[in-house]
């Protein structure tokens, strides 16, 4: 048994005068909801199944506990404390509330869901470091789009392909990391995706690409050989991205992807990571304004 238990949740919430934004001058509302069996309010979150990404059971949590459908946004800070002698995180986001959710039906875990304002939401909550966790939101409550910086999944090492490096498939493990992936990038609500022309990179998100119904734009500019030709037309793109404010994923490569971090992050407002990914592993970047203003790389 693992000494470590991981869960996950969301701060949901909603513009508190009926507008679409909430920002610094405005109290949004927050959901809270009240637990039977410990007779407390709280945050909805739950554990992290065996074998699903934290992103996804973020919203299969908050689904299961409101009935909204939502779309994570910025990283929260995370929660932890021991629970039996184990440790337990649990990692949080901020998540704009499902206007068509319809109304709660109590059930045996959750009994009751309420939009509170923020303060009233603060003072109703039961523990202190979740009120942390809404006061990390209400301290910058602006709504963000996501830009996800993806490498590709594990593919046929070089040494065992003697065809032309573009065409270097995904090995079987490759193949099952890349319909895995599908699950959280739904989470963060993407909505394009764009990969290098490499058959690694395009194998990795074709699935994901499917399931959604969306095109999936090929770009030999986010090739290992595209930018190492002409590395400006890979910022450029990246720069267009950003500036566009789309839900985005851009899958390249292990040797282009500091390059596209670097170019992405130009005026940020966060610390900009610098450790190389695994394979099928993403940063994503949380977009508010036309500069990134945080950033999360999720197990």
């Amino acid at each position: 048994m693992s000494s470590r238990i991981v869960a996950a949740g969301a701060v949901v919430w909603r513009p508190g005068d009926g507008g679409e934004r909430a920002s610094a001058g405005d109290e949004p509302e927050i959901c809270v909801i009240h637990r039977p069996r410990h007779d407390d309010w709280s945050l909805p979150k739950g554990k992290v199944e065996r074998g699903e990404h934290v992103l996804a059971a973020a919203v299969r949590e908050v689904l299961e506990e409101t009935g909204h459908h939502v779309r994570l946004g910025r990283p929260l800070p995370a929660v932890r404390y021991k629970v039996g002698g184990r440790r337990k995180t649990v990692y949080f986001w901020a998540a704009r509330a499902d206007d068509a959710a319809p109304p709660w039906a109590a059930t045996s875990e959750v009994d009751e869901v309420r939009f509170l304002p923020a303060r009233r939401a603060l003072a109703e909550l039961s523990y202190d470091d979740e009120r942390a966790v809404v006061q990390a939101f209400l301290n910058d409550p602006r709504p963000t789009t996501p830009l996800v910086l993806l490498r590709h999944t594990a593919a046929v090492p070089r040494h065992k392909w003697s065809g032309d490096d573009v065409r270097r498939p995904l090995t079987k493990a490759g193949h099952a990391a890349a319909k895995a992936l599908i699950a959280p990038l739904s989470a963060v609500g993407a909505e394009r995706v764009v990969s290098s022309d490499a058959v690694r990179c395009s194998e990795s998100v074709r699935g994901f690409a499917e399931a959604h119904g969306v095109e999936l734009e090929l770009d030999a500019d986010l090739s290992e050989r595209g930018h190492a030709a002409a590395p400006e037309r890979a910022r450029a793109l990246i720069r267009k991205i950003v500036a566009d404010g789309r839900p985005t994923v851009v899958c390249s490569h292990r040797p282009v992807l500091p390059f596209l971090v670097r170019a992405a992050t130009e005026g940020a407002e966060c610390a900009v990571p610098t450790a190389t990914l695994p394979p099928g592993r993403f940063h994503v970047l949380h977009v508010a304004d036309g500069r990134v203003i945080a950033i999360d790389t999720p197990e």
